[in-house]
């Protein structure tokens, strides 16, 4: 393990999941543990972590009953597998609530086994070992705005030290586009004057100023005989816009990225979504340790069919 702490530490990772891995190999110990590979949900900050353990048949013959193995919490045994029959032997691990153990005697006449841990990694450990950027602003080219994403794994020559594979799934980049202008500029005039005049005669009942309120109410009495959208409609309406079903048809990412998850970001105090976060995933590993790509907003497209569905929506 003394390799495995020196090139964590070299590369700054956190301390409490080097205090875990030492404790896992060190219980470990008596089957000459070798760490053969790590796969972590970047999402789910699951981790996975396969070990190479020796059961040599002297060694076996020599222990009685069953080994103890005490495991840190958030870990668990899950699997281990047979490597000279390629059969999985799942039944020779136990939990008393406490420990782990290991039935030595009931094991195959086999040396050489991959035992598979599983556990949590923190935010803390994710940033030190993976790197997630994407522009903040678009690069604007003809109808579309493009936002570069990049992601990649931090010291991997360190890395190769302590795991022979390392596989980040689902490492996640969020690009937040701005919408506001476009649904402000699609809203008619007489529906933004509407709402302005409302906020307007809010102010003035806050503000005790009679002779303003009274003025504010006739004109907001005379506009109210007109049918207009009402802020719940306007809202509902501008809401369906800003969903995954819906936006997703307008954006678009280059390889090896895929798209995630979509949500509006909006103002409490705002009837109109002032941006909407988009998500993309990507995986990396030794092979690919770096990602890069562009996420494409297909903005002339956008504002055309929401100027459409808005007029559609005011005109019913």
């Amino acid at each position: 393990m003394t390799e495995i702490g020196t090139a964590l530490a070299a590369a700054q990772t956190a301390d409490v999941l080097l205090k875990q891995l030492k404790e896992i190999e060190q219980q470990l110990k008596p089957f000459k543990p070798d760490v053969k590979s790590f796969r972590i949900d970047y999402i789910n900050k699951n981790s996975e972590v396969k070990f190479l353990l020796y059961v040599p048949e002297g060694y076996r013959r020599r222990l009685s009953g069953k080994v103890e193995i005490p495991l840190p919490t958030g870990f668990r045994f899950d699997e281990m597998w047979d490597l000279d029959k390629l059969t999985s032997v799942g039944y020779s691990w136990g939990f008393d609530g406490k420990k782990w153990f290991l039935d030595v005697g009931k094991l195959p006449n086999s040396e050489k086994y991959l035992l598979t841990v599983k556990g949590k990694v923190g935010d803390e450990f994710l940033n030190q070992i993976v790197s997630v950027r994407a522009a903040e602003n678009p690069c604007k080219v003809g109808e579309l705005d493009k936002f570069w994403i990049h992601s990649a794994l931090k010291d991997v020559d360190i890395l190769r030290r302590l795991w022979s594979e390392l596989n980040v799934e689902r490492v996640n980049a969020d690009v937040r586009i701005g919408v506001e202008r476009i649904f402000t500029s699609a809203i008619p005039r007489a529906v933004k004057e509407f709402f302005e005049l409302q906020k307007e005669l809010l102010m003035s009942i806050k503000s005790g100023n009679r002779d303003l309120e009274q003025k504010l109410r006739f004109r907001y009495r005379k506009q109210t005989k007109t049918r207009l959208v009402s802020p719940s409609e306007l809202f509902e309406l501008l809401k369906g816009f800003v969903t995954g079903d819906f936006f997703g048809d307008f954006v678009s990412v280059s390889q090896p990225f895929v798209l995630n998850e979509i949500e509006a970001l909006r103002d409490p105090t705002s009837i109109v979504p002032e941006k909407v976060k988009v998500g993309v995933l990507t995986d990396l590993d030794y092979k690919t340790p770096t990602a890069k790509g562009d996420l494409a907003f297909h903005r002339r497209k956008f504002e055309e069919s929401v100027s459409k569905k808005i007029r559609e929506g005011f005109s019913k």
